[in-house]
């Protein structure tokens, strides 16, 4: 049975009050006791999977080009955190380079450099991974066919290392661990044959078994493995939850094992109307990001319900190929088709929506142009009180339900 709930839900980098009747949705905090984050990654140091501690590796290499892979702007890694415990670790410093993992994205600016590495911006070399760089190096193809091709400067390193967090992701189940170089830092072609497997039915959120995109990741990693990973899991508000280290695919199947318990939230009701922020900034910096709230939650709405998503978007649509395709295929079997017979990076983001759009009427509040919203037969507004005033009837015998981190809640009903 639903309450009146006053409530806040992120928007940017606010916080918006609404007062409705409805069930919050967001997952129960599973808290480890006041474990500080610098102490979770400091303990996954400490006790590594399937490899030697760090310290023994670049000891027993002490004039070796160590490169560390991090997450780009998009992402909401600890990143600085995580440096500042792997540089306890290395102690020798003076050649380490920071390979900031892009995939097809646009690079960070100096400013989300900064912001990502925090002390660490000036103190290292750093390089962007172009995925259309001249000078990738071909490592071979994958049993899917993905010829893969990666960052030179990693393939040239002696000790590699991979940083970041694991999510959900909504058609390699997971993000985190192998993604850091499947797409971090592999050519656009390599990523573009690896994410047009998303068609299969097994390629869904939070799902590894016989995804054929999890697998391929997998495949393309094991050619040129990282000699050390360290990957965290936080919860909504940032805190750091579980940290693991050491080898590949040990540590990012500990890793999305706690992740799917910590995002996941079961319910036995249906939804004639669920709200859904993104979850504020960064996560809805821009509409290309902030979908992904979409593709997570809309599985307890009602056949023909409504789903109210609530994204900033202060960047704007965020990929042109994703606008180019909404604007020219009207309906999920047009863009289904042209995902499978001329993919492209970006016109993935249209195959879901278009799909979520076959069952149900779609909202966004955001600062986006609202005609173009519109012309995508996608109902917009610029403030989320006119949303539920007009989409929301509060006469009618309806049940309402509100998610205030989209991106990374993965609602579920229990059949």
């Amino acid at each position: 049975m639903s309450v009146m709930t006053k409530t806040q839900i992120p928007y940017g980098s606010k916080l918006i009050e609404i007062d409705i009747d409805g069930e919050v949705l967001d997952p129960i905090a599973k808290r480890v006791g006041e474990t500080k984050n610098r102490d979770v990654i400091r303990d996954a140091l400490q006790n590594p999977i399937g490899t030697k501690r760090l310290r023994e590796i670049a000891n027993m290499q002490r004039d070796a080009e160590i490169v560390i892979v991090v997450d780009d702007h998009t992402r909401d890694a600890p990143t600085e955190k995580m440096l500042d415990c792997l540089i306890e670790e290395i102690v020798h410093t003076d050649r380490i380079t920071l390979l900031v993992a892009c995939g097809t994205h646009a690079p960070p600016s100096e400013v989300d450099l900064k912001s990502i590495l925090g002390k660490h911006h000036s103190r290292f070399d750093i390089q962007i991974h172009n995925c259309d760089a001249d000078d990738l190096v071909y490592v071979g193809t994958t049993s899917r066919g993905t010829p893969v091709s990666l960052n030179r400067t990693y393939m040239d390193a002696n000790i590699k290392i991979l940083t970041g967090d694991i999510t959900l992701h909504y058609y390699a189940g997971f993000g985190g661990g192998r993604k850091s170089i499947l797409p971090g830092i592999s050519s656009r072609e390599s990523i573009k044959r690896n994410h047009a497997l998303l068609v299969d039915k097994e390629a869904k959120i939070a799902n590894i078994e016989n995804n054929p995109v999890h697998l391929d990741m997998y495949e393309a990693a094991s050619y040129a493995p990282p000699d050390f990973v360290l990957n965290t899991v936080a919860d909504a508000s940032g805190n750091l939850i579980y940290g693991y280290a050491g080898e590949l695919n040990a540590v990012f199947l500990k890793c999305a094992d706690v992740a799917k318990d910590l995002y996941l939230r079961k319910t036995n009701a249906l939804f004639n109307v669920l709200l859904v922020s993104a979850g504020g900034f960064p996560k809805d910096r821009n509409l290309y990001q902030a979908t992904k709230a979409i593709e997570n939650c809309f599985r307890v709405i009602v056949p023909n319900g409504k789903l109210i998503l609530v994204a900033e978007s202060r960047e704007g649509i965020g990929d042109p190929y994703f606008e180019e395709w909404m604007n020219k295929y009207a309906n999920y079997e047009e863009v289904e088709e042209a995902i499978k017979t001329d993919f492209v990076l970006g016109g993935h983001k249209a195959y879901y929506i278009r799909r979520v759009m076959k069952y149900l009427q779609l909202s966004i509040v955001s600062n986006l142009d609202t005609e173009t919203i519109k012309r995508w037969g996608i109902n917009a507004y610029t403030s989320v009180s006119d949303a539920v005033k007009e989409e929301i009837n509060i006469n009618d015998d309806i049940k309402v339900g509100i998610v205030k981190d989209g991106k990374d809640t993965l609602i579920v009903p229990v059949l």
